[in-house]
């Protein structure tokens, strides 16, 4: 292969340099009579250029052209798919796909982590975490809610000694004995990482009877508590589907037939604080919600900063929901969560 161009007669004009024009080289004539010549070219400077790290200049230099001639000459060679230039880097995709989702969904941040990882939910309470204290000062109340995204964010909270801190809790116990995914337990621990005081809702989430639950939320106690979580600095949310394959084991006692065919009914596809949401975002009224204690979601827009942490296929239409409804302002989620609700748009 020529690594040097060479005319096909005496009448071609040089610069003062000695370097041949690109437009004299590319001339009707020179282009139809050189066409695999040039092709070569093409090749040889692509390789030295791409595959051996050569410099312009020094390229130039070897085949008797200008530096912009060379620079012209990789244009052509991409132009016409002889370089194809491909960013290959696993964290690539990931990028993108947080811009598409920042883009989509007006967010202020995205975290997406990929599925790749050893353990997918540790990596998203750690994103998560780093997400959430960012947002966070030694004077913050961190209102939290319930569920195993949200406990492992916890868990990746690294310490610190905010003594003016305060975590509040968003939502009543479940009282599922599930250990450190409810919310008096995460709240306790979330305390604890960052030195500061927690606050107790110790009331049941879901009351037998709609007027049990109104008569505890108006319990000065509790009045104080969700109204403190109303006021929090940022809060961190996850977010649950309407099955009982992608139900919370937090809920499933309280999902009976009766309710599965009400939110079926309703339309209901999203779980969010104690409450459920349809496709749109729109809040569901449902015979549950009205036995449940805890801060509507609704409140949620008005805390400067909404984290939700929420992952997995199953879960893809409820994280919709809640994004489309605008109650988040940051998302944490795995890759194949993230491709889903881009491709849904």
């Amino acid at each position: 292969m020529s690594t040097r161009f060479t005319p096909n007669n005496g009448d071609n004009h040089h610069s003062e340099s000695g370097a041949i024009s690109y437009a004299e080289h590319m001339s009707k004539e020179a282009h139809t009579i050189y066409d695999r010549e040039h092709l070569e070219l093409l090749l040889e400077v692509s390789k030295r250029y791409y595959l051996d790290n050569a410099k312009q200049s020094d390229i130039a230099a070897e085949i008797g052209y200008s530096r912009v001639t060379v620079s012209r000459l990789l244009a052509q060679a991409r132009a016409a798919g002889i370089v194809k230039i491909e960013i290959s880097h696993p964290s690539a995709r990931l990028l993108g796909l947080e811009q598409q989702l920042l883009d989509t969904y007006q967010l202020k941040e995205v975290r997406v982590v990929a599925t790749s990882e050893a353990d997918t939910k540790s990596a998203i309470g750690s994103a998560a975490a780093d997400v959430l204290l960012a947002h966070c000062n030694p004077r913050s109340t961190v209102a939290i809610s319930n569920g195993r995204a949200v406990a492992a964010t916890v868990a990746k909270l690294p310490r610190r000694t905010w003594t003016s801190s305060c975590v509040v809790p968003i939502l009543g116990m479940t009282g599922s004995g599930l250990p450190f995914i409810d919310s008096p337990d995460l709240c306790r621990a979330a305390s604890k990482k960052l030195g500061g005081n927690h606050w107790v809702l110790p009331v049941p989430l879901v009351f037998e009877t709609e007027l049990a639950a109104q008569a505890m939320s108006q319990e000065p106690s509790v009045h104080r508590t969700l109204d403190l979580a109303a006021r929090a600095d940022v809060a961190l949310v996850g977010v649950g589907a309407v099955s009982i394959a992608g139900s919370s084991p937090l809920l499933r006692k309280w999902i009976t037939h009766p309710i599965q065919r009400e939110l079926a009914r309703k339309h209901a596809v999203a779980h969010l604080n104690g409450h459920y949401l349809n496709a749109q975002g729109k809040h569901v009224d449902v015979s549950l919600c009205r036995r449940t204690v805890c801060l509507h979601p609704s409140k949620l827009r008005d805390i400067p900063f909404v984290v939700g942490v929420a992952y997995g296929t199953e879960k893809v239409a409820a994280i919709e929901a809640v994004l489309v409804g605008g109650y988040l302002d940051a998302l944490i989620t795995d890759d194949y969560t993230a491709a889903a609700l881009v491709e849904e748009v």
